[in-house]
């Protein structure tokens, strides 16, 4: 049985000379639920810092052997401990002293005699601060990932329209009109059993990148890949004003790649490549179906129906399209 991940417990440091205030001050630290170690001086400090890695800093600005600025300074200068949430401290209460602190880089600045409260509350809104900065991050990771996965079956503005679509990744879907291209490689069971695998997954893997490439280009995607062909929408899941137009240009530039490509072809492909397409415009149903396990974005209809039929039709009659 997987063992549950330990909670994070945040690490303070804190910086001060007074050992009766550091003391104290440790003290309601610790029972905050943090956990605190005190540096009493700029050298403590700066092995503290680069061992223990504290999650924020409440930083005296004047120290034995240093000025809290300075140090603030050299964490801010610093890729590990640049956002490093750093509070200064000083019983200097001008306001000269205030406008300093937080020029030079701090996030907060407290003067001293210190509320407890106030120190309380200083705390907990910068660790909320760089936890939810974590979390965007984190998010932004995703999302990087999502698009990248996306990028595989539409073009980058439809990816970019959809990230921007709160309920793109909800169940559910709608009624539109759509124009749905199959697109078939003929006899590729009989390419498949006279050659090699791995020459005839990369044959597949070609041809199949060429012809995305080419449905992107005329504003298409890529709902499924049906091992030898590919279902193609056009006006799905975003609609253009020349659907219907860009899936009949996008058919004839496939024929035209057709005959470009088996000019080229590999030297194991001793026939040459043909496919079968059909088109049908219409009503689909287009959304997400599924369950919260596995969802798959998918449209459906007579439109999807007819234009699987008319490409197989295309066999019966010798023609392409």
């Amino acid at each position: 049985m997987t063992k549950p991940a330990k909670k994070h417990v945040n690490r303070i440091l804190l910086v001060e000379d007074d050992s009766l205030q550091a003391e104290f001050l440790e003290s309601f630290i610790n029972r905050w639920g943090y956990i605190c170690q005190v540096a009493e001086d700029g050298a403590k400090a700066r092995k503290l810092i680069e061992e223990w890695e504290p999650d924020l800093i409440l930083l005296d600005i004047f120290l034995p052997d240093t000025s809290g600025i300075v140090l603030l300074q050299e964490l801010r200068d610093n890729p590990k401990t640049e956002q490093t949430p750093t509070i200064l401290m000083s019983a200097d209460t001008s306001e000269e002293t205030s406008i300093i602190a937080l020029s030079s880089g701090a996030n907060d600045f407290l003067s001293k005699p210190l509320k407890i409260a106030e120190l309380s509350s200083r705390i907990q809104k910068e660790l909320d601060l760089i936890h939810y900065k974590k979390s965007l991050i984190e998010l932004n990771e995703k999302l990087k990932i999502e698009k990248k996965r996306l990028l595989k079956f539409f073009s980058e503005d439809v990816v970019e329209a959809l990230l921007t679509d709160d309920g793109y990744s909800e169940l559910g879907g709608s009624l539109l009109t759509a124009s749905i291209l199959f697109v078939d490689i003929r006899n590729s069971t009989l390419l498949a059993e006279r050659n090699d695998p791995k020459d005839f997954a990369g044959f597949i893997s070609m041809v199949f990148s060429d012809l995305m490439d080419l449905i992107f280009s005329f504003k298409g995607s890529v709902n499924k890949l049906l091992g030898d062909g590919i279902l193609a929408t056009f006006g799905c899941p975003r609609a253009s004003k020349d659907d219907a137009l860009n899936s009949v240009r996008c058919a004839m530039k496939i024929r035209e790649w057709v005959e470009s490509f088996n000019m080229v072809k590999p030297d194991f492909i001793t026939s040459h490549v043909q496919l079968g397409i059909g088109i049908c415009t219409g009503t689909v149903f287009a959304g997400n179906v599924g369950s919260f396990r596995r969802m798959e974005y998918t449209v459906m209809g007579d439109p999807v129906n007819t234009a699987s039929r008319l490409q197989s039709l295309t066999k019966e009659v010798s023609t392409d399209i």
